[in-house]
């Protein structure tokens, strides 16, 4: 079963891949196997004490003209994530 890491970062439409380390960061976790989920600062939320994300899966490439892919984001708590 692959480890689930959530990042919280800036619109990873407006990146600059070969500056960024976040983005550098996604790639080898990818490369180790994580399952990778993107949100952003107002996809939290709290609710009775648990805090959840509307969160989408993401894929990346280190391609400068095709560098990601989201699914459709859902809401999802985020004690279910290992990072």
């Amino acid at each position: 079963m692959a480890r689930k890491l959530a990042v919280l970062m800036d619109a990873i439409a407006e990146i600059r891949i070969a500056k960024d380390t976040t983005f550098a960061l996604l790639l080898e976790a990818q490369a180790r196997g994580y399952e990778i989920s993107y949100l952003t600062q107002g996809d939290l939320a709290l609710r009775d004490g648990t805090p959840y994300a509307r969160a989408a899966r993401l894929q990346v490439r280190d391609d400068a003209r095709d560098w990601f892919s989201l699914a459709e984001a859902a809401w999802q708590d985020l004690r279910d994530f290992d990072v």
